[in-house]
């Protein structure tokens, strides 16, 4: 059995902290790992949240999950995880009937306070998914994420992070 290092002890929610992902800058650069069902499969509600809560994800805020970097939601959101089906929401009273062909794990930047980490842990998480509910691993243009596209994707991380370092013109 690989260890899941994206695996996080759920700790008991304080009260007065915000909901999970309500606390998310603006985001100006987004970037996406889709994880669609083989054709004619879905992905079933009640193991899609066992799965999300096993890697830290927390229901939250616009009905979706969130991974805080920390495991209380002050903390920044490292990335979250809407379905791949409008409207994308996650009713935890609908979970038991849900069906879906695919999710969607999305990471905001600004946002994590190391966004290649948040994104390694985004990648491994719907890895994760994959493992244990089959299914493939897409962009955002829902094509076949490849080992380069995985990197383009730490090309625009890099990216980023070097111009929010730059000073403004």
């Amino acid at each position: 059995m690989e260890e899941d290092t994206a695996k996080r002890e759920t700790t008991a929610r304080q009260s007065g902290q915000p909901l999970a992902g309500a606390n998310r800058p603006e985001a100006r650069e987004v970037v996406v790992i889709n994880v669609l069902a083989k054709s004619e499969q879905n992905f079933a509600g009640t193991k899609l949240k066992a799965l999300f809560e096993a890697c830290g994800l927390e229901y939250g805020d616009m009905d979706i999950y969130h991974r805080h970097e920390q495991s209380d939601t002050t903390s920044p959101v490292q990335f979250s995880v809407a379905s791949a089906v409008e409207p994308g929401t996650f009713k935890p009273e609908d979970m038991p009937a849900l069906s879906t062909p695919g999710i969607s794990f999305f990471m905001s930047m600004p946002g994590p306070t190391n966004s290649m980490q948040a994104f390694e842990f985004m990648l491994e998480t719907a890895q994760c998914v994959v493992r244990n509910l089959g299914g493939e691993l897409k962009d955002e243009r829902r094509s076949v994420m490849t080992p380069q596209t995985i990197e383009h994707c730490r090309q625009r991380i890099r990216e980023f992070e070097r111009k929010q370092r730059s000073p403004r013109q």
